[in-house]
């Protein structure tokens, strides 16, 4: 029975044709064995009883017949049901047919086929992941490239204050490496100790509140002093002041980079995160130090700007000194007045609603306006004299030899003459100005105090009715 049920069972495929194709040519050799067993063999038998045994004995062989097909057709239809399932995708699968015939060598061979297949495709996928890793990093890198490029523009633009500059910088390189912070530390004043300055991202913790002190025993500051790259990450073997560092800030990793340029020490770069198992590669840890590079340039940049601004004596826009060296020459000039006991004074002048002006006619008729406006000054004062512009709209003139009543006569003549002049090149629009006057040493015995004692007369005249003088 379990023969029949296994061919019964059998989906109507090879097993099926080959059962019909048995049955249909077992029929003429049955009748044969019948009709030659009945006449020749058994001839005395009773007809039932020989046919019955003929029946029986044709049954027998049979079934053998079918048995032997059976053993011979399974392996194939296995081998097709496996080679289906393979077909699919399914490479981990082999053929098992116990066989060394012809059915045993196909198996054999899609064994062959089908391991060679898995290993193509297990080749495949790491030449897969090893193009996305290459391809992340070609986007890394491009993206830093990008990056840098657009802070290199900003600093030689020269249009942009320093801060802005470094929190680009910073945030930059917290986006490119997967930080989860960034903080930069400098030093305020060059020579105190370093804090934070800028901060990006999260998860900083108390690293924001961290102040790197020029000690020998601070152990990020031994870093910053030998001008090694610091990077604690989850292959790093540490020593016992890392690993105290560590475990005091709920550090998991970071990468700290030195910034300095000859023997001065700017500050430090801090990239971080606390996500488990980072690791910090070559390649990552060079691109930080291009940032780092690129800090150091704006850094230095700013310093040699505001050299330059010092060393600068005149106004771009309008010819005339500028405040600080307004503020040193009128420093000399009371130590003079001191010591010849003779007056000084300083003038002081705001341009009235010069905002609205600039509002209503742009910035061009403002820039033209301020030039009007310094040549009149300048062709009023006496050759001793010194005019300056101190401010967006507010004009400075220093009078050596003379005192506050002489220095408010002069201002008035000038007040009036701005009066006269038409400040717009299409059209006639005049403005005025408010000013003040401040002597030594009734007002001040420095260039500081004196200066202040004119500003706050100006905030006074100006809100208190404009176009007019106040000593």
């Amino acid at each position: 029975m379990g023969v029949f049920k296994g061919v019964m069972s059998a989906n109507k495929g090879l097993r099926y044709k080959l059962l019909l194709a048995f049955a249909l040519m077992s029929i003429i050799p049955l009748l044969a064995c019948v009709y030659v067993i009945s006449t020749y063999v058994f001839p005395q038998l009773d007809s039932l009883v020989t046919v019955s045994l003929i029946v029986f004995i044709a049954i027998v062989i049979s079934l053998l017949g079918l048995i032997l097909a059976r053993n011979l057709v399974d392996p194939v239809v296995e081998m097709a049901i496996e080679a289906n399932i393979i077909a699919n995708g399914q490479y981990d699968r082999s053929l098992n047919v116990p066989t060394d015939d012809e059915v045993g060598e196909i198996a054999f061979s899609i064994n062959i086929m089908t391991q060679k297949i898995k290993t193509n495709l297990d080749e495949l996928k790491s030449y897969g992941q090893k193009m996305k890793e290459i391809n992340t990093d070609v986007h890394k890198k491009v993206l830093a490239l990008s990056s840098l490029l657009q802070i290199g523009d900003v600093i030689s633009s020269g249009s942009i204050q320093l801060d802005p500059i470094l929190e680009m910088s910073v945030e930059k390189a917290t986006m490119l490496f997967d930080s989860s912070f960034g903080i930069l530390y400098l030093a305020k004043d060059g020579e105190s100790d370093f804090l934070a300055r800028i901060e990006c991202g999260h998860d900083a913790g108390e690293l924001k509140n961290l102040v790197i002190k020029r000690s020998g025993q601070d152990f990020l500051y031994k870093t910053l002093e030998s001008r090694t790259v610091l990077a604690i990450d989850s292959d790093t073997k540490l020593g016992r002041e890392a690993e105290a560092f560590r475990a005091a800030y709920n550090v998991k990793s970071l990468l700290a980079v030195p910034i300095y340029s000859g023997r001065k020490n700017f500050g430090m770069l801090a990239l971080g995160t606390k996500a488990d198992n980072y690791k910090y590669r070559s390649e990552d840890i060079e691109l930080v130090k291009v940032f780092a590079k690129q800090i150091t340039i704006a850094i230095e940049n700013d310093i040699l700007n505001r050299k330059t601004e010092e060393l600068a004596i005149k106004d771009e826009l309008t010819d005339l000194y500028n405040k600080n060296f307004l503020l040193n020459r009128l420093g000399e000039e009371i130590k003079r007045a001191v010591f010849y006991q003779r007056p000084c004074s300083l003038i002081l002048f705001g341009i009235d609603d010069f905002d609205n002006f600039r509002s209503l006619y742009g910035e061009l008729a403002a820039e033209d306006a301020l030039k009007k406006m310094a040549k009149v000054i300048k062709d009023n004062i006496n050759p001793v004299g010194k005019a300056a512009r101190v401010g967006g709209d507010e004009f400075a003139v220093l009078l050596p030899e003379k005192n506050k009543k002489e220095s408010f006569y002069i201002a008035e003549e000038i007040k009036k003459k701005i009066t006269t002049v038409n400040f717009l090149r299409s059209g006639n629009v005049a403005l005025t100005v408010s000013g003040s006057v401040s002597e030594n040493p009734l007002d001040g015995a420095t260039a500081d105090e004196l200066f202040k004692k004119a500003a706050d007369l100006l905030k006074e005249a100006r809100s208190s009715g404009k176009n007019r003088m106040i000593i």
